[in-house]
């Protein structure tokens, strides 16, 4: 009954960051709703704890498209008609322990499934519900997606309210107001346990130069706290009250025991081990419309690393030899090819940044710039993977390497015009490097 539950919270807390502002309303025929059956498994939860004798154990890869959608209104229905103001592919995979987070920009410009034709992606729930909105990332990014999980946001204070006081860094000064919208945003940077309140301005906030982008790259560093939030032993004491918030704000198609299977897979799991991307694209104009247009080639990249999506030939033949994409050969290897980083540290950090220039040249790797950035761009250590050389393999010789980068959180960022394949962020808090393991050398006979 316990692991049923958990699974239920586990998909609740993932999902809640999905927050966002008020989209206009768009008539649609109803969705396939599942509130119903969810609502049927609550009553049913001892029947169905009873039923498992052994906690169901993750055996293989499963995906989950999360969604957040924002009411339309009072006296409107919950999940009709409502675009999805957030939406988040969930790779979790027990064999490698680790789970894949690619969040999809709402403006991005796709073919809904059907006979919808060009639109945000964020329309497809509003038109087709669920369903719709599945099989329009299958269609257009041909990944599998084995369930889906929606969250009204109106329950994201109430969450907040039952699990307590969150901690997180907040990045900077963020500071706005939404009279209609009932949102006041006033919070000052540095290391806080939000309240309730708080922690819904810090989600929601998008007002500032990156916008929509920059507010996806908080919640999933949102997320990542919350994974150490959810492992203190008083949450288990709000389970019940959580689970009253499921029944009434998500509606899902994961059975009892599946839930209880993403609760046995998710109990261990370290903010380390979740690698987080955006879907590659630019933002454009069209129309007098603003949209997101993806990068399809570099999409096809992020979800074959984070969701274990098979590249098709007829993709890899495509990349073009000059791109960033582009695979290194081990012939290029074997003639000097080696793999580059540069370093990114805040003020007052720069003695610790050269020590780490000094480790990775002697490790054998080509550190291009050590550049000092704003203070903002460096409260989360982490390893941004910037093209296609950079990838597992290579972000695990990098790590091994340089000991101190294995507690990194690892981040993709495809960008064609990146000037290094790894960009390591420092921060104020980051610890001088140990000696470093000349045994991996990052040489041609080491990486494939």
């Amino acid at each position: 009954m316990l692991a049923t539950a958990l699974g239920v919270c586990i998909g609740l807390l993932v999902a809640k960051y999905s927050s966002s502002n008020y989209s206009p309303p768009v008539t649609a025929a109803k969705p396939a709703s599942t509130v119903e059956q969810l609502q049927e498994a609550g009553r049913n939860i001892q029947a169905s704890a009873q039923r498992i004798s052994v906690i169901p154990t993750l055996t293989q890869r499963m995906n989950i498209l999360l969604m957040g959608v924002d009411s339309n209104g009072r006296g409107t229905q919950r999940f009709t008609s409502t675009r999805s103001d957030s939406m988040i592919l969930v790779s979790l995979d027990p064999e490698s322990k680790k789970v894949g987070m690619v969040s999809i920009p709402r403006d991005s410009r796709v073919k809904l499934a059907g006979e919808y034709g060009l639109d945000k992606i964020n329309a497809a729930h509003a038109f087709g519900g669920p369903k719709l909105a599945v099989e329009t990332v299958q269609e257009n990014f041909s990944v599998p997606i084995d369930h889906f999980m929606v969250i009204d946001v109106q329950g994201l204070r109430k969450v907040f309210e039952v699990l307590g006081p969150i901690e997180v860094v907040v990045e900077k000064r963020m500071k706005y107001n939404d009279w209609a919208g009932g949102l006041h945003v006033a919070l000052e940077p540095g290391v806080h346990r939000l309240t309730p309140i708080q922690a819904e301005e810090y989600v929601r906030f998008r007002h500032d130069a990156r916008g929509d982008i920059g507010r996806i790259e908080r919640q999933q560093w949102f997320l990542r706290a919350l994974t150490n939030k959810f492992k203190e032993p008083q949450v288990i004491l709000k389970l019940p009250d959580l689970f009253k918030l499921a029944n009434q704000y998500v509606v899902t198609d994961l059975s009892p025991e599946e839930m209880a299977k993403i609760a046995n897979f998710g109990k261990d799991i370290k903010s380390n081990q979740v690698i987080s991307a955006t879907l590659p694209g630019k933002a454009v104009c069209i129309h007098g419309g603003s949209y997101w247009q993806p990068d399809f080639e570099g999409a096809e990249i992020v979800f074959n690393r984070l969701a274990g999506n098979p590249m098709t030939p007829a993709a890899v033949a495509a990349v073009p030899s000059n791109s960033a994409y582009a695979a290194t050969t081990p012939d290029a290897l074997a003639s000097g090819d080696s793999v580059s980083c540069s370093i990114k540290y805040p003020r007052g950090v720069e003695k610790t940044a050269r020590a780490f220039e000094k480790q990775l040249g002697t490790a054998g790797y080509k550190v291009k710039y050590v550049l000092r950035a704003d203070s903002g761009d460096c409260q989360h250590e982490q390893i941004i993977q910037n093209s296609y050389k950079a990838d597992d393999l290579l972000t695990k010789k990098l790590q091994e390497a340089v000991p101190t980068f294995s507690a990194f959180p690892v981040v993709v960022n495809l960008d064609e015009r990146a000037a290094s394949d790894f960009v390591i962020i420092l921060t104020a808090n980051t610890v001088a490097p140990v000696a470093p393991n000349l045994e991996k050398r990052p040489d041609a006979t080491t990486v494939r």
